[in-house]
């Protein structure tokens, strides 16, 4: 396994524009098995058609859990630059925010490896791509930001 990186947020990490940057919410790094607002830690690996590479992992203290939104930051400015997020659950606020971050949520039951998800992600890749993965890469060459900054400029109300 490869040195994986130090790194205050994955989107320091420098890797190619046709790769994915994919964060796992795991306990010990093999099996998605964690609720996004209580993980202890994530592992960040970079995937195209043909490789999967480990490239960063952070753990997180262990955090009071409702009500506590605080716990929530750390774990978002650490994840600023990813992609894709496969996590057991994640609640609306913590979906909300990594959303903003260009970050897409990806809820996972029964806790599968992270190898058979990164197997089917590389399958996708070598494929036709979903909606979703056209947009993530239409927001990672640029193509859509003129549409987002518009967005961004309108005022919304909840």
């Amino acid at each position: 396994m490869s040195q994986l990186a130090e790194v205050n947020c994955v989107a320091d990490l420098e890797v190619e524009a046709d790769k994915l940057l994919v964060a796992f919410a795991s306990s010990d790094g093999e099996i998605i098995n964690q609720h996004f607002g209580s993980s202890s830690g994530f592992h960040v690996y970079g995937i195209d058609a043909d490789s999967a590479t480990p490239l960063a992992a952070k753990s997180f203290g262990k955090e009071l859990r409702d009500g506590n939104e605080d716990k929530l930051k750390p774990k978002l400015a650490w994840l600023n630059g990813c992609d894709l997020v496969y996590c057991g659950s994640v609640g609306g606020s913590a979906t909300n925010e990594l959303i903003k971050l260009g970050a897409h949520p990806v809820i996972v039951k029964g806790g599968p490896d992270i190898e058979e998800v990164v197997t089917e992600i590389q399958k996708e890749l070598a494929g036709t791509l979903s909606p979703l993965l056209e947009r993530i890469f239409k927001q990672k060459s640029g193509k859509d930001q003129g549409r987002f900054d518009e967005m961004a400029d309108e005022e919304w109300d909840e």
